[in-house]
């Protein structure tokens, strides 16, 4: 249902694969059991993490479910494996991560999907300096995304 729904939305208004966003968000889940873990921000409580990929509208395309106690960066090829609508080969789609996802092996995982990875440093002493005009933080679509679905 959701597959077609999103295949309507991209006829009727267009996805926007030019700047898409990824994060994960920690949801409580006292009766997940098995599917849950201890979250960490949560005094050890049973919880799951939710990895969501949006467009650059914030229109959810993937999403993946694990334990709270599982680090976004493990999440990326699972989260990009389950989008249930895919670019055309034409598109360019630029991913916009935040520090949580910079490792050599996210970076690695993101360019073999086709994707153009925007991960600002984990190291406070670096300074991203972006080479494309007018560049702008695009996650904070996805971020709204997790506060619509909580």
């Amino acid at each position: 249902m959701w597959e077609l729904g999103l295949e309507q939305y991209a006829e009727a208004v267009g996805i926007d694969w030019e700047w898409m966003a990824m994060d994960g968000a920690m949801v409580k889940a006292p009766l997940g059991e098995k599917a849950t873990g201890a979250n960490p921000t949560d005094q050890g409580k049973l919880g799951t993490k939710r990895s969501l990929l949006t467009d650059g509208k914030g229109i959810p395309l993937a999403i993946a479910i694990e334990g709270a106690n599982r680090h976004d960066m493990k999440m990326t090829e699972m989260t990009i494996a389950a989008q249930r609508i895919i670019p055309g080969d034409t598109e360019v789609c630029n991913l916009c991560l935040d520090k949580g996802y910079d490792y050599h092996k996210v970076r690695e995982i993101v360019k073999a999907w086709g994707y153009v990875g925007h991960i600002p440093s984990r190291d406070k002493g670096k300074r991203i300096i972006h080479d494309i005009p007018n560049y702008r933080a695009r996650r904070w679509v996805v971020e709204r995304t997790h506060a619509w679905m909580n």
